[in-house]
């Protein structure tokens, strides 16, 4: 094997594509070859080894040549970063409202609030806040990183494009079947923030307890709640694949808008079953049985959960519902505008 054959097969190492590998080390090795001829019929020398190596110290090293050929060198590209930021900033706020607010609860609600036990609930719900910003912060990042490879260029540019900007478009009326990429990445973000938090974080969906030098944990829901994860997972991975594909196409089609309509419809029947669904909340008497009493005030806990739970879901349904609303009106005005 010669240096040329050496060469292209070290560029073939550092190329991060599978698919298409094998011509870029054709197209480069007739790239090299032909350059060799040039040079030996230019100069009149022989082809030798260290006129090889002359020309490959000029083309440059392996990893070099190997970096141009990949289309995305980055993890999340300059021109989704300032709304990697935006959704970022998002996020981190909410979760880490949610978890401090969790920790409240149990503050307010457990018995004892002095000594040990008030640092142990505290601490309890700065560790937990924290971690669930780390696990936020690394979702957000693998979204946006799916994104930076799904989206097209021509697509991504439209995020951030000054060059092309004109502002006469100011005056122009927005069209209604385009899509605000902006609202879909926060929807496809939350969105696989739920599916990460059902599906491998659902141990944090509860109350934990420290009495008597030992860490008690209530699940917030009961194992009936379970038979409803992975009709949840099919919602949401269904949202998930619309707000992609819309973001790739930048416009509302009838298409699109019709499953918006199936996808919202299913949402409100499916979070109508689990708040009519019987014993589906893990917060009950039984559930408290083997907690020492002093540790925790149980019937506050389940009369403040029992009573937040139905107003949670019934605001979901009016979200849900206005959502349907929405995608209803909007099909339409696509299906008018398309007659």
């Amino acid at each position: 094997m010669n240096l040329i054959d050496r060469y292209v097969t070290e560029v073939g190492k550092n190329l991060p594509l599978l698919k298409g590998r094998e011509d870029i080390e054709k197209e480069l090795r007739s790239t090299l070859e032909d350059m060799l001829e040039d040079r030996v019929s230019t100069t009149g020398h022989m082809r030798d080894e260290a006129m090889e190596i002359e020309l490959l110290k000029e083309y440059g090293s392996p990893q070099k040549i190997a970096a141009t050929y990949n289309p995305h060198p980055y993890l999340i590209g300059p021109r989704l970063f300032p709304f990697f930021l935006f959704v970022l900033k998002i996020v981190i706020t909410v979760v880490v409202f949610v978890m401090l607010g969790l920790a409240g609860v149990r503050a307010v609600t457990d018995t004892p609030m002095m000594g040990m036990d008030f640092v142990n609930i505290i601490g309890g719900g700065l560790g937990n806040a924290l971690s669930a910003a780390i696990a936020a912060f690394g979702n957000v990042v693998l979204v946006f990183a799916i994104l930076e490879r799904v989206i097209p260029d021509k697509e991504i540019g439209g995020f951030n494009d000054e060059k092309d900007w004109d502002p006469a478009s100011l005056t122009k009326e927005p069209d209604p079947d385009t899509v605000k990429r902006g609202e879909i990445i926060v929807e496809i973000v939350f969105t696989f923030i739920g599916l990460a938090i059902l599906n491998l974080y659902f141990e944090i969906l509860g109350a934990s307890f420290f009495a008597e030098n030992k860490w008690y944990f209530i699940p917030m829901f009961s194992d009936v709640f379970l038979k409803f994860i992975p009709w949840i997972n099919a919602i949401f991975l269904a949202e998930i694949v619309l707000d992609v594909f819309l973001l790739r196409n930048a416009l509302w089609t009838p298409f699109t808008r019709i499953a918006k309509v199936l996808i919202e419809a299913a949402g409100i029947v499916l979070t109508f079953l689990i708040l009519s669904t019987p014993n589906i909340i893990g917060f009950t008497a039984e559930s408290f049985a083997n907690i020492p009493e002093s540790s925790v005030d149980a019937q506050a806990l389940m009369t403040v959960f029992n009573l937040s739970f139905p107003i949670t879901m019934i605001i979901i349904i009016i979200i849900q519902g206005v959502e349907l609303a929405k995608a209803i009106y909007g099909l339409f005005k696509t299906t008018y505008k398309t007659k």
